[in-house]
């Protein structure tokens, strides 16, 4: 039986990864920072670890005699900056690459769960593959997922398999993080699309992330990057307007100029960084760059190197959502 450790676990990917495993009857063991993570992990039959990315003694328990880390725990915020994402992103992402490679490891495969916002430069985004390079990343979060993903790669070595998996949005049935902002956000009447929201752009369904991080720990492909996408180019605005559909809430037809967008997120974030305000800016370049440009990336490398083809489409992802 292989034994699998995972971070994150207790997360919107990580519950589906986990449950997937266990299905296969792998022996998972997740790391859980809390009593009700731990319950969550329990119920998917999983064994949870408690500890944090920040513990090293949680983090050799999780990797003593494991066959494969899924590296997929972090905070996704466009609005936080690089020094306060570094440790939870970078550093932690380091401690656990040292431990997980260690000669006294048996690890063999360890996939990291990057994001396809790498590339993010402020600028749309049309056709890019892992060849493309941005020279201006303007969030945090894009920032730090890159140099962890850099570090993990560069750790690759002929008996230590690493591999980054690049989904952009992450949707489908039981999402805890993008859903229930955007359904908040349209409850609230805050919900309007930046420049009418008709750019196209690509998506990742849960389960086509799942796919894609099982095909490359059963791989021999090592050192590489790869996006995954549902295959589908979508208009924002329609597909916005679908998933809120699956939950009841129907969408504003509220729109507001690129142009202006990007003055009120930079006004916003100059006044909340300067007077040291708490939470979020209601707009901010890094929301702007991810929801408000067209984003574009091919995932034909990941189809050709780890045979990975969408295994759930937009439509049966957005019915299977519907409460």
């Amino acid at each position: 039986m292989k034994k699998i450790f995972v971070t994150g676990g207790s997360g919107f990917v990580g519950r589906k990864l986990i449950q997937r495993l266990v299905y296969e009857g792998c022996h998972v063991i997740a790391l859980s920072r809390t009593e009700s993570s731990d319950k969550v992990i329990k119920g998917l039959g999983a064994f949870p670890l408690r500890g944090d990315l920040h513990s090293a003694e949680a983090l050799a328990k999780g990797v003593a005699d494991a066959d494969t880390v899924f590296h997929l725990a972090a905070s996704v915020d466009f609005w936080k900056s690089r020094e306060e994402l570094h440790d939870d992103h970078v550093a932690a992402t380091k401690k656990l690459l040292a431990l997980a490679a260690a000669k006294t490891s048996n690890v063999s495969r360890f996939v990291y769960l990057s994001a396809a916002s790498v590339v993010m430069n402020g600028q749309p985004i049309l056709h890019a593959d892992e060849s493309f390079r941005s020279d201006r990343l303007i969030d945090g979060y894009s920032q730090t997922k890159l140099e962890a993903e850099t570090l993990v790669l560069k750790a690759a070595t002929s008996d230590f398999g690493t591999v980054a998996i690049r989904p952009p949005l992450i949707w489908g049935r039981g999402d805890t993080s993008a859903l229930p902002q955007i359904k908040a956000a349209a409850l609230n009447g805050q919900l309007a699309f930046i420049g009418g929201g008709r750019h196209r752009f690509v998506t990742c369904h849960v389960q086509n992330v799942c796919h894609a991080l099982l095909l490359a720990a059963q791989s021999e492909v090592s050192g590489e990057t790869f996006f995954v996408t549902d295959g589908e180019k979508i208009e924002f605005k329609q597909f916005i307007t679908d998933m809120l559909k699956t939950q009841h809430v129907v969408a504003p037809n509220r729109s507001v100029p690129l142009r202006v967008a990007k003055a009120m997120a930079g006004f916003f974030s100059f006044t909340w960084r300067t007077l040291g305000l708490k939470g979020h800016p209601p707009l901010y370049p890094g929301m702007v760059n991810a929801l408000g440009l067209p984003f574009i990336v091919s995932d034909q490398k990941a189809r050709d190197m780890l045979g990975y083809q969408p295994i759930v489409s937009v439509r049966d992802g957005l019915q299977q959502m519907y409460s």
